[in-house]
C-alpha cells in the first residue's frame, strides 16, 4: 500500500479515536453530578437512625414507653404526663430518635404541659425519611393516640417541631385542625425553590440538583413540589403559629417566606446570634418565656 493511501486511513483513526474520548469526557461530565446527586439523596433519605439513648429520667421527669401503631407502620414514642391537661407534640427532626429535642420538652414539662416525643421513620423500621411530608401521618397517629387518652384534654393539643419537622408540623397542622397551635423551629419554607435552590448555579451545579430532585422522586415516592410549608401556612388560620429562628441559619428566607404567605395569626421571632437549633441555648430565658406565653394562650386561654 502506497504511503498516499496509509495517511488517509491513520487520519480516520485518529478522528474516531478523539470523538471517542470526547464522548467519554462529555458522559463523565454528565454521569458525575448525576451520581453525587443521587448519593446526596440517598444519604438524606437513608441516614441511619439518631437514637442518642437519652430519656426524661436525664431530667428528673417520669414518663412512659407506648407504641403507637400507626397507618404507615408502628413506632416507639414516650410520653410525659403533665398537670395541666394540654399536650405537645414533639416529632423528630430527620433520622431522630426519642431522645429528640427533650431540653425543650423539659420546658413544656416544667411548666405543666404532657409531651409525647417519637422516633423517626428510619428508627421505626418504616422506610425512607421523606424530609417531612410522609411524616405528617406520624404527626396524625400521634395526634390520634393523645386524643384517646383520659389525661389529656383534645381540644388542648398542640405541635412543635424543629428543622424538617419544623416543616412537618406546619404541614401537620394544616392537614390536622386538631393541632391547636404551631410552633416551627429552623425548617424550610420550600425545599426545591429553597434548601435546594433548584434550577440555580452553573450547569453541572443545574444538573446536580436536578439528579437530586429526580432521585428524591424515585427514593420517596414524594414529589419534592409537596415539601412546601409556605404553600399551606395560610390554611391554618385562625390557629395561631410561632415560627423560631435563628438570625445565622441559612433558611432564615423560608421564614420570611412563610411569614409573608401566612396571616395575623402568624409571629416570627428571629433570634439574634443563633444558628439552626441553637435558639433555647442562646436565649434560654427569652425562649422559655415565648413558648410558654404562645402555648398558654393557644391551648389554655390564659
Amino acid at each position: 500500500m502506497s504511503a498516499s493511501l496509509q495517511f488517509p486511513v491513520k487520519h480516520r483513526r485518529w478522528r474516531r479515536t478523539l470523538a471517542l474520548a470526547a464522548l467519554a469526557v462529555a458522559l463523565t461530565v454528565f454521569a458525575v453530578p448525576s451520581l453525587l446527586g443521587f448519593a446526596t439523596a440517598y444519604r438524606l433519605l437513608y441516614a441511619p437512625c439518631d437514637e442518642d439513648g437519652r430519656s426524661p429520667g436525664d431530667f428528673g421527669h417520669a414518663w412512659e414507653d407506648v407504641t403507637i401503631a400507626g397507618r404507615a407502620g408502628s413506632f416507639r414514642a414516650t410520653f410525659i404526663p403533665g398537670t395541666n391537661g394540654a399536650a405537645v407534640i414533639l416529632p423528630p427532626a430527620a433520622a431522630s430518635g426519642r431522645g429528640n429535642r427533650l431540653h425543650e420538652a423539659d420546658v413544656l414539662v416544667r411548666h405543666g404541659y404532657a409531651v409525647l416525643v417519637f422516633e423517626s421513620r428510619r428508627c421505626a423500621g418504616m422506610g425512607p425519611l421523606s424530609l417531612g411530608y410522609r411524616e405528617i401521618g406520624e404527626v396524625g397517629d400521634a395526634l390520634a393516640y393523645l386524643e384517646a387518652r383520659a389525661d389529656v384534654n383534645p381540644a388542648q393539643i398542640g405541635v412543635l417541631g424543629f428543622s424538617s419537622a419544623g416543616a412537618t408540623a406546619v404541614m401537620a397542622a394544616a392537614r390536622y385542625p386538631a393541632l391547636r397551635a404551631v410552633i416551627a423551629e429552623g425548617g424550610y419554607g420550600d425545599f426545591a425553590e429553597g434548601a435546594l435552590a433548584l434550577g440555580t448555579g452553573g450547569p453541572l451545579e443545574v444538573l446536580y440538583k436536578e439528579a437530586i430532585a429526580l432521585s428524591y422522586r424515585l427514593l420517596s415516592g414524594v414529589e419534592l413540589a409537596k415539601l412546601s410549608p409556605q404553600s399551606v401556612i395560610g390554611q391554618i388560620a385562625p390557629r395561631p403559629v410561632l415560627l423560631i429562628y435563628g438570625s445565622r441559619e441559612r433558611s432564615l428566607d423560608g421564614a420570611r417566606a412563610q411569614f409573608a404567605a401566612a396571616g395575623a395569626n402568624v409571629a416570627l421571632w428571629i433570634v439574634d446570634g443563633a444558628g439552626h437549633g441553637d435558639y433555647l441555648a442562646v436565649a434560654p430565658e427569652e425562649y422559655e418565656a415565648r413558648v410558654i406565653a404562645f402555648f398558654d394562650a393557644a391551648l389554655l386561654g390564659r
